[in-house]
């Protein structure tokens, strides 16, 4: 009982990764059974069945979980499983408790409460049975949405604390030694008042920074660098479908800190994100121009795709919230789910007139996007050689010149972009990736004073009956820039030149792109040549094959003789009872002496008490010993009852569990498959006289 509520305690915390209650009700459940197998697997006394009852208990509590959610599921188990592990990240607490889940948490929970258990009667640990599940409990803690933790970890302390309760709690070796029902009574009333305080004195410390403090370094304080996967690794599938008059971009988020080297993703902790209200309006300072209906497809994950300078969202089911720093929209818990529609207004876009009289002053929370090393003098060449009247004109001069003469060469994943980068896009090399024009554009505009960030996220997508479907090969970056009457406006432009590659992979390239002077041209001859061989493959797959059926026979082999001794007991058994009360004692003696020989003890030619000088003196030992041989050779013979067969039964049980559980599980599991019973019988005629002997 007490593994069992320490165990609960670690489903409660489990349990509250998921949405929903299912995931805490389906982790108590497992758990308790977890506790029953190993509870059911202590008592048996043979390693083979204990070894079974474990095995088959934890499988099938995988299977008992998926059961509910349907048989297809259970059909198709392994699928489930993995659709789980990739769609539900335990990083962005609560996740949907699918049905791969349920298996999955069906498992641990079992396996949890099955070595708890096992550790305290088995083991003869209980304190440290009783500790099993507190890892688990701990580092589920980790995942638990932040709103439950405190209330998550009260219930883990006080299941822990009632369970070290149990535990320890005074009993005597008697009914008449136990104390009375009253003091059981005054006693559970006065745990119930500690815990009550210990609960209350839990919530109060979780609102100071004393079980909390504030770390040294806080990565919610950090900005971060992105975490990218190259086009060529990623899966061409469809993310997401979109009905709109407009042909992106598809904004995902964006990378607005600059630390001289690389671009990095704002601070989670600077993030302005609030639920968005029911109206769905979610600026109110700025008219609604274009809209666009997202249905969402292949895509995972918690943030979604909108517009650019987002106006409002409309949509029905999870709750959505909108961080108005990164223009991010984003599920409060949980992960997008495929056919999950809204709809996105975004503000329109101004003319180019109107950006190039837009002399108003940049707000104080914008000026931290103007933050850059000092501009290089090759740079500082060419902003005085482009400078326009306005900052729009001077801006633009100086993107369309990176536009107009540096070639795209690599893909667009993001790297360091130091200043010097930038001077060789100049005056060096003028080859750059396509990200790293991005940011040269972006770092040229805030060279100029004008606030910058790299916009990501898809552009484009392929027309299909009026709706576009965005892929990954439309992922694509772009600058953003700050205009105090019209926020941030994304400004996505062609290079004009693109470098040659062998490669045939996808690349963040624009089609649109002309080739460079260094074009190079890839020649490919046919050449006829035979065919390859298949002989390797088939050499390699029969020998794989011939491997499989040489490990599976081994392995029947080592398992046979369990079985075989299992099958000859039951024969014995079946037989001495019907032969009778001395059959019954004899069988029962030789049983205890096929075990020992089984763990080495093998003395075949002793005699049951000269085997009595051979091993550690031991009252039930020389009991039994003397029982048998007086009615097998002495003066209980003919004479022998029931009752006489019953204790020299439970006698020869006692010594095999005693001799058992002082063995460690590899050597019981090794007696259970040993061979030498059978070769050094201690009665190896005693089967066909039983047989000869029954009525």
């Amino acid at each position: 009982m007490a593994c069992l509520l320490s165990s609960l305690g670690a489903a409660v915390m489990v349990g509250g990764i998921f949405q929903g209650a299912g995931g805490r009700i389906y982790a108590c459940v497992f758990a308790a059974f977890g506790v029953g197998v190993g509870w059911g697997a202590s008592r048996l006394r043979r390693a083979g069945s204990t070894l079974a009852v474990v095995l088959i208990g934890v499988f099938a509590a995988g299977l008992l979980a998926i059961l509910p959610s349907g048989f297809h599921n259970l059909i198709h188990l392994r699928q489930a499983v993995a659709l789980a592990s990739h769609e539900g990240s335990l990083l962005r607490p609560p996740v949907d408790f699918l049905p791969g889940w349920h298996a999955i948490v069906g498992w641990l929970l079992a396996t949890t409460g099955l070595v708890a258990v096992w550790t305290a009667l088995v083991l003869d640990r209980p304190p440290l049975g009783l500790l099993v599940p507190l890892p688990l409990a701990a580092i589920a803690g980790i995942s638990v949405p932040k709103d439950a933790q405190v209330a998550s970890g009260i219930v883990v302390v006080v299941l822990f604390c009632a369970g070290l309760g149990l535990l320890f709690a005074p009993s005597g070796d008697g009914p008449d030694d136990r104390p009375s029902a009253g003091f059981e009574l005054r006693r559970a009333v006065r745990s119930l008042v500690l815990l009550a305080v210990i609960s209350g004195a839990l919530v109060g410390l979780s609102r100071t920074h004393i079980l909390f403090p504030a770390p040294t370094i806080n990565p919610v304080e950090q900005a971060q660098l992105p975490k990218t996967e190259p086009l060529t690794t990623a899966v061409n599938r469809v993310l997401f479908d979109v009905r709109s008059s407009v042909s992106g971009p598809w904004r995902i988020g964006s990378l607005d800190v600059y630390d001289g080297r690389y671009w990095r993703l704002p601070p989670y902790a600077e993030a302005k994100i609030r639920a968005v209200p029911k109206n769905g309006v979610v600026d109110t300072s700025r008219p609604t121009g274009e809209t666009a209906t997202f249905i969402v497809q292949g895509l995972s994950g918690a943030v979604l795709p909108t517009l650019p300078d987002t106006v409002g969202i409309v949509a029905s089911g999870p709750e959505l919230a909108y961080d108005s720093r990164s223009g991010n929209i984003r599920l409060i818990q949980g992960e997008v789910n495929k056919g999950f529609t809204y709809t996105v207004a975004a503000a329109p876009l101004p003319k180019v007139t109107q950006l190039e009289s837009d002399t108003r002053p940049l707000p104080a929370g914008i000026k931290q996007f103007l933050s850059i090393p000092p501009a290089p003098p090759a740079v500082r060449s060419l902003i005085n050689e482009l400078r326009g009247a306005s900052r729009w004109q001077t801006f633009d001069a100086l993107r369309q010149w990176i536009l107009q003469h540096v070639t795209v060469a690599g893909q667009g994943v993001p790297t360091a972009v130091p200043p010097s980068e930038v001077v060789d896009m100049i005056s060096g090399s003028r080859q750059g990736s396509p990200f790293e024009i991005v940011a040269a554009q972006a770092m040229l505009a805030r060279w100029v004073g004008v606030p910058s960030r790299i916009g990501y996220g898809f552009d484009g997508g392929r027309q299909v009956n009026g709706t576009r479907q965005v892929t990954p090969a439309d992922a694509a970056s772009f600058v953003e820039v700050y205009f105090s009457g019209f926020e941030w406006l994304p400004v996505i432009g062609t290079p004009v030149h693109a470098k040659a590659t062998e490669s045939r992979s996808s690349l963040q390239q624009p089609s649109s792109a002309q080739a460079a002077n260094t074009f190079g041209a890839n020649l490919y001859m046919p050449f006829a040549t035979a065919p390859p061989s298949r002989l390797p493959e088939q050499i390699a797959a029969g020998a794989g094959l011939a491997l499989g059926a040489f490990l599976m026979a081994l392995l029947i082999w080592f398992l046979w003789p369990g079985f075989r001794k299992a099958r000859a007991r039951g024969r014995r058994r079946r037989a001495a009872a019907a032969a009778g009360p001395a059959a019954r004692v004899a069988l029962a003696y030789a049983e205890w002496r096929d075990l020992a020989t089984d763990y080495g003890h093998s003395y075949p030619s002793e005699t049951p008490l000269a085997y009595l000088e051979l091993v550690v003196p031991d009252e039930e030992h020389s009991e039994l010993a003397w029982l048998v041989t007086r009615v097998v050779w002495g003066d209980m013979r003919g004479e022998v009852t029931e009752d006489t067969a019953a204790v020299a039964e439970e006698l020869s049980r006692a010594l095999r569990r005693r001799l058992s559980g002082a063995q460690p599980i590899s050597t019981r599991l090794l007696a259970a498959l040993s061979r030498r019973s059978e070769r050094q019988p201690w009665a190896p005629d005693l089967l066909a006289k039983l047989a000869e002997s029954r009525p």
